[in-house]
């Protein structure tokens, strides 16, 4: 994802899979705190599944209101869902980045 990328043009883009199977949309961008930079987007998968689910931006692409995710729906349904309204604690950014392989 372009460094560049602005946290509001992102907010209710419609975010697609690495199959491009429609998910949702952005409900929440969170950054990094030290840097700034857009670490994860969360995504609601639907009516079966309320709570949002985090996707990691590394490797996503944005073409205007569309984010295309380097994940699958079923990697990304099955993923851990922390409770991070204010963000994400530091062991739940880390159970994260395990699941999806994105370990720093």
């Amino acid at each position: 994802m372009p460094e560049e990328v602005d946290v509001h043009a992102l907010q209710q883009a419609t975010v697609w899979d690495n199959a491009d199977r429609k998910l949702g949309v952005v409900g929440q961008v969170h950054q990094d705190p030290v840097t700034g930079t857009i670490q994860w987007i969360t995504v609601g998968l639907g009516l079966a599944d309320s709570r949002e689910k985090f996707v990691p931006v590394d490797g996503a692409r944005i073409d205007q209101h569309d984010v295309f995710v380097a994940y699958s729906h079923n990697i990304i349904k099955d993923s851990p869902s922390p409770a991070a309204a204010e963000g994400l604690t530091p062991e739940e950014e880390a159970e994260l980045r395990r699941y999806y392989g994105t370990e720093r």
